[in-house]
């Protein structure tokens, strides 16, 4: 029996040439067998391949992605350490220098500034949204109508103690 097992393996070898075939669950107890044939075969390259007429450079395996970091220069970081203390965000900052927000961030942090969420600290959008909330504007609305995201409207919420209504407990328009 293992000799004709053996040599049905030899026979599925043969078969394959040198390329890699995956084990099914008949094969599978005879990994060590497999395993010992395929490392002692030598690899050959295979010739007739209907990817030739391809350059090697077309196929090339890349295994890590770069991205050109943007660089700031002096004078802008300037200009956004200025619009930064006027209450500007880092995210609306960094869409107008075409950059990441860490960016941005980081080169504050570079020039001595503490970046913190500075929407608790301008005064009356925390009592605006609180407000609004309280005379059963939704969340979406509010966000539009502050002009801040939807998510810093659940935020200040969630901070203050706020119970967050579901949509079925807003009044029907």
């Amino acid at each position: 029996m293992q000799k004709e097992k053996n040599r049905s393996l030899d026979t599925l070898y043969q078969n394959c040439g040198s390329y890699l075939v995956g084990l099914s669950e008949i094969n599978s107890k005879s990994y060590d067998i497999i395993l010992g044939k395929v490392k002692s075969t030598p690899i050959t390259p295979v010739t007739n391949s209907s990817m030739s007429e391809y350059s090697d450079s077309t196929y090339n395996i890349k295994t890590e992605i770069k991205q050109q970091q943007k660089h700031l220069s002096n004078k802008e970081i300037s200009e956004i350490v200025v619009k930064y203390s006027s209450g500007i965000s880092t995210y609306e900052l960094a869409k107008e220098y075409d950059c990441h927000r860490r960016t941005i961030s980081d080169s504050l942090k570079k020039q001595g500034i503490k970046v913190t969420n500075q929407l608790m600290e301008r005064k009356g959008v925390v009592e605006l949204v609180m407000q609004m909330y309280s005379e059963y504007c939704k969340p979406d609305d509010i966000a539009k109508a502050v002009g801040i995201n939807v998510d810093s409207v659940r935020k200040i919420l969630k901070e203050n103690n706020v119970y967050i209504r579901k949509s079925w407990e807003y009044p029907r328009k």
